[in-house]
């Protein structure tokens, strides 16, 4: 959808703009009972100057955009340009927040398989083979593959939501999203396998003890899936144990 036919929906290239840059203080003022509410009224700002009415439109207007709300950070753009175009046509209280809470559940159960279940780990693990092989460029690697989609995503979602309302978040609901995860996991599931195997590399050629250690973090891995230990506990427990063996002198280090 084209610039001009968005601003035709009644959201201008300035306030398109803004919210996009204000969709990144989404969860500044993350809470228990509202969530991520206080950052979307936020985002939503631009447009209560044009579409808030009188003095009790602005009120309801803050009103319901300050309700609960909850999803995925990156997909909240779509949510945030489908809420804008239906202010602009001056859509019912009650049907844009019908449609806020709608699209919330299923963005944000997109949102976490794409950007933290499979990019965030894409990237991390890109990274450490970069730095394996001795680039000095794995930080920056890391966080232009996951930054730019990301950044890609807000933008798009914005643009989509205002252009056609609910219906532009179908792009990122259906099989193309779905091909896109098992896309980049496949891409994870090489990179470990190409970390293991620098990783077991010694100057002599490959030391068994490391072989053996990789094996054990694997079961270990495997295990705690199985039993659907959160991946914040198992990556710190890797990170405990790779520190253990570091200290014991395992793998070069000394007690």
């Amino acid at each position: 959808m084209t610039a001009r036919a968005t601003e035709a929906a009644g959201l201008t290239r300035g306030e398109r703009a803004s919210m996009f840059l204000r969709s990144f203080l989404l969860q500044s003022v993350w809470n228990t009972r509202g969530m991520q509410n206080v950052g979307f009224c936020f985002a939503m700002m631009p447009l209560l100057r044009r579409f808030g009415g009188d003095e009790e439109g602005r009120r309801l207007f803050l009103t319901r955009h300050v309700a609960f709300f909850n999803t995925n950070p990156v997909f909240a753009s779509y949510v945030l340009g489908a809420a804008g175009r239906l202010e602009a046509a001056e859509a019912d209280g009650r049907e844009i927040e019908s449609v806020k809470r709608g699209l919330a559940s299923p963005l944000g159960m997109s949102g976490d398989a794409l950007m933290w279940g499979a990019l965030r780990p894409f990237a991390g693990v890109l990274a450490v083979v970069l730095a394996l092989g001795g680039s000095v460029w794995a930080p920056a690697v890391m966080l232009v593959a996951y930054g730019a989609p990301a950044v890609a995503v807000r933008l798009r979602g914005i643009a989509a939501g205002a252009a056609r309302g609910p219906e532009g978040a179908r792009e990122v609901l259906g099989a193309r999203l779905k091909s896109a995860v098992r896309g980049l996991r496949a891409g994870v599931a090489f990179g470990v396998g190409l970390v293991l195997a620098l990783a077991v590399r010694g100057a002599d050629g490959v030391e068994m003890w490391k072989v053996a250690t990789a094996a054990v973090f694997l079961v270990l891995a495997w295990a705690g899936a199985r039993a659907r230990v959160p991946a914040t506990v198992m990556g710190l427990a890797g990170a405990a144990i790779g520190f253990i063996l570091l200290v014991a002198g395992l793998n070069g280090g000394s007690m």
